[in-house]
């Protein structure tokens, strides 16, 4: 019997050796497994290479290291150097803030961020004045110009529902912190606000005070009775309140800051007799209705009083922040409109057709509508605008001091706030505004019924191993068959 000789059988069919085809097929293997390993090496080199923005992507439910419009519209503007210097002990650091760090930063060429270890670097701080700010806060710096944004505002709580609820909505404010600061550090002529003391006006509230401090505008208090003139770098004066009339030698130092181009903010209370200051708001054809407005269409009211009013909110640059947001405003007055040559008036706050004027005001018997009581739609806040030989000067009028109140303000969402903020931005002569909403770090939770619970849990259980075990014994059977 002739012995099988396999070696030789393999030269016949393949016409060489086995040995030297499985070593080529071997060696063939080998080197596309290191092109392969190369190509993916390379490949992470070059994706290492390019922004976070572009190979990380923000899965976060409110999307808190998103960069939005506004400010990526102040960050293409740049044209000099910001840097973020990050006050946290290595393996202590704040990923959240790290992260939105990174991706900040690499929207314009002109930002950078490093880290700064107190530890390593005790007295670094004090450079800046920043000594006592809190671990994990940020030092923002340009130039000769420097701002602190604290750790502790860059995380806002809010517990508007904790009474309610028990819960309260942690929010994360790093985008609006940051974008004021860079805005701060990099501008050269910041806008200063005067509000006039001495006549038992009202405060603005701090909350107000803080939104008017991220949009960088200063704010400081002037008395009119030892003021002989509007300080020349004003860039507006807010009357808020006043509970006596002005004097007719402050209405003409008033007088003489709008005709010289000033720009003028009036908060009035319908309660109280102000004829001299009434006498300067005529001459820019406004005027008060005596009385109050109430509202009959419930839609523009708040629920159980029609004297707190919703009025439409009518476009201009004052109120361009307001989307979708109510502005309320209790126990106001209407204000008429006398047309003047030279100066333009804009209705910003209005109410619907259906209000009504209660003449008596405050001793009004009854809220509901009688004979004699005027309606229709009135105006509740003016802006008016005179033009001068150089310049213009700007007025604004809002009929309402409950509008300040922030337990007002907290029941229309930050809208009372929102809304003076846009008009002392305008007064002022600023573009737009920069404040950003805060995202909320709180998730929302998926709720299941026990049915669904059942059928997801024998889906995932039972079906989809049986289903997988099915097909393997198919594809086998099959297999063993050729």
């Amino acid at each position: 019997m002739k012995k099988f000789d396999l070696k030789h059988l393999m030269q016949n069919r393949m016409g060489q050796p086995a040995s030297r085809t499985v070593f080529q097929n071997g060696t063939m293997a080998s080197v596309l497994t290191a092109v392969v390993l190369v190509v993916v090496i390379l490949v992470n080199l070059l994706v290492g290479t390019l922004p976070s923005k572009f190979t990380q992507f923000d899965l976060s439910q409110s999307k808190i290291y998103s960069i939005g419009d506004t400010t990526k519209e102040l960050l293409n503007g740049l044209n000099q150097d910001v840097t973020f210097y990050y006050l946290a002990q290595n393996g202590q650091e704040d990923e959240s803030v790290v992260t939105f760090l990174q991706r900040y930063t690499e929207e314009s060429k002109y930002l950078h961020w490093e880290q700064k270890d107190p530890a390593v670097y005790p007295t670094f701080a004090q450079q800046y004045n920043a000594q006592n700010a809190s671990q994990g806060s940020i030092i923002v710096v340009s130039g000769e110009r420097s701002k602190v944004v604290d750790y502790y505002d860059i995380y806002t709580y809010d517990y508007s529902n904790y009474y309610t609820t028990g819960t309260y909505d942690v929010q994360f404010d790093g985008e609006q912190q940051l974008t004021s600061a860079v805005y701060y550090v990099t501008s050269t002529d910041l806008p200063k606000v005067y509000t006039l003391t001495g006549h038992g006006e009202s405060s603005l509230s701090t909350e107000q005070e803080n939104a008017l401090n991220l949009q960088n505008v200063q704010v400081e208090d002037l008395s009119l009775v030892s003021a002989e003139a509007i300080p020349d770098d004003a860039a507006a004066v807010v009357l808020v309140a006043p509970t006596v009339d002005y004097t007719t030698d402050d209405i003409a130092v008033l007088r003489n800051y709008l005709d010289n181009g000033g720009s003028l903010m009036v908060i009035t209370d319908s309660s109280v007799s102000t004829p001299n200051l009434n006498v300067l708001l005529a001459e820019y054809g406004l005027s008060a209705m005596p009385g109050l407005l109430v509202e009959g269409d419930s839609q523009y009211h708040a629920r159980g009083y029609n004297y707190y009013l919703l009025p439409n909110v009518e476009s201009h640059e004052a109120t361009s922040g307001l989307s979708g947001l109510y502005v309320m405003t209790p126990y106001a007055q209407a204000i008429q409109v006398t047309e003047q040559e030279g100066i333009t008036v804009d209705s910003l706050l209005t109410t619907s057709s259906s209000a009504y004027n209660k003449a008596a005001g405050y001793a009004m018997t009854t809220t509901e509508k009688e004979e004699g009581d005027e309606s229709g739609s009135f105006a509740v806040a003016v802006a008016a605008t005179k033009t001068l030989d150089e310049g213009e000067a700007k007025l604004v009028w809002i009929s309402s001091a409950a509008l300040l109140d922030q337990n007002i303000n907290l029941s229309v969402g930050g809208g009372n706030n929102q809304f003076l903020l846009g008009c002392m931005t305008w007064l002022s002569g600023q573009d737009s505004s920069i404040l950003i909403a805060a995202k909320s770090l709180s998730s929302e939770t998926l709720t299941v019924s026990a049915a669904q619970a059942s059928l997801w849990g024998n889906l995932t259980t039972i079906v989809l191993p049986v289903a997988c075990l099915l097909i393997g014994t198919v594809i086998t059977v099959k297999r063993r068959q050729r």
